[in-house]
């Protein structure tokens, strides 16, 4: 073997370097304490999930998960839920109330902690669950639609926001398992 040059030995120390990052999934937040919100998460994404010892993992779409992405929930020994919810859009397709409320008692249940939730960009599903949320946290409407905004960058969705402004389904969750955060 020949050799490396100064420059190939700092290449080769920069790929290295790279491989080691951790990278988050797109549009990944902490909604709450053991509760968090991305976008579909990809395989360079996984070391960084692990480092949350997520025991739950919500994907909220009507499309199929990813082979790959069941194989590392799979292997992790990680709950897995899928509700297929279709996005709000104009003039007549609504996420369905009934559906919302299920996927809220199983983010807000404690057992479930730590949870990730996501969609496929972590914007009009995850944001309108989330809006759900800071409704139950007792945020004004504002920074409601502020943080829905914040995530969904130009693909504001009107729709999504009056989903979230008359979203009044109660979701049935165990006292005892609540987030103490959580007011009822």
């Amino acid at each position: 073997m020949f050799p490396l040059s100064r420059s190939e030995e700092q290449q080769l120390a920069q790929a290295e370097q790279q491989s080691r990052l951790i990278v988050p999934p797109l549009n990944f937040a902490m909604i709450a304490p053991g509760i968090y919100r991305s976008g579909f998460p990809n395989p360079k994404s996984h070391p960084f999930l692990l480092q949350l010892r997520l025991h739950t993992i919500i994907y909220i779409y009507d499309g199929d998960c990813q082979p790959y992405h069941l194989d590392f929930i799979r292997s992790n020994d990680i709950n897995y839920k899928h509700f297929r919810v279709t996005a709000n859009k104009e003039p007549f397709e609504e996420m369905d109330h009934s559906l919302v409320a299920q996927i809220l008692a199983e983010v807000l249940d404690t057992r479930n902690h730590p949870l990730l939730i996501h969609c496929n960009r972590g914007i009009r599903r995850v944001g309108c669950i989330v809006g759900c949320i800071r409704k139950l946290q007792g945020w004004a409407m504002t920074a409601i639609f502020d943080e829905y905004q914040r995530f969904s960058g130009t693909k504001i969705r009107i729709a999504d926001q009056e989903f979230i402004e008359v979203f009044r389904h109660p979701a049935t969750i165990d006292p005892h398992f609540q987030p103490a955060w959580l007011t009822n």
